[in-house]
């Protein structure tokens, strides 16, 4: 998951005959590193598989439910572009011995990366939206995890974050 490609078209006509490709599977991972690391006492590690894991494992499977972005420019009236990324992301917790804690869905609604006039790149303008939509998704994952944990042990838990 972590090797995964996005790629695609765009929602708006803005932009309709290209594709982007975007590195969805390393933004998750870079996002979940930072949103997870204090969620767990022993911080967190990316791991292909969670067998065999101590504590808890927080596995992460995103992409799962969508990934959609446009280069909105009626919101500008056409004089410059806002583009948006749409995120959804699962997350599952798993205990020690692999039980399921909890399983959820988060989406980010449209998470609007800034507006430009002129772009020699513009999917790097849309990347930008992108890694501010994983995020915000990641970090909501995140705190619901850290709720989950602490209604479930008083101590810290020790984990990894799969992918």
């Amino acid at each position: 998951m972590q090797d995964e490609q996005f790629t695609g078209k765009p929602t708006s006509l803005t932009g309709a005959a290209t594709n982007l490709t975007l590195p969805i599977g390393e933004i998750t991972r870079e996002a979940a590193t930072l949103a997870f690391k204090d969620v767990f006492s022993d911080g967190v590690k990316v791991v292909e598989s969670a067998s065999g894991q101590m504590g808890h494992v927080a596995v992460v499977r995103p992409w799962t439910s969508q990934f959609s972005y446009e280069y909105n420019a009626l919101k500008n009236a056409g004089f410059a572009i806002t583009p948006t990324a749409v995120v959804g992301l699962n997350v599952s917790l798993l205990s020690s011995d692999m039980k399921l804690m909890f399983t959820r869905n988060f989406a980010s609604g449209n998470v609007e990366g800034p507006t430009y006039v002129l772009s020699g790149s513009p999917g790097d303008e849309v990347s930008k939206a992108a890694h501010q939509a994983v995020m915000k998704v990641m970090q909501e994952a995140a705190d619901a995890t850290y709720r989950e944990l602490k209604k479930g042990q008083a101590t810290g838990a020790k984990g990894d974050t799969a992918m």
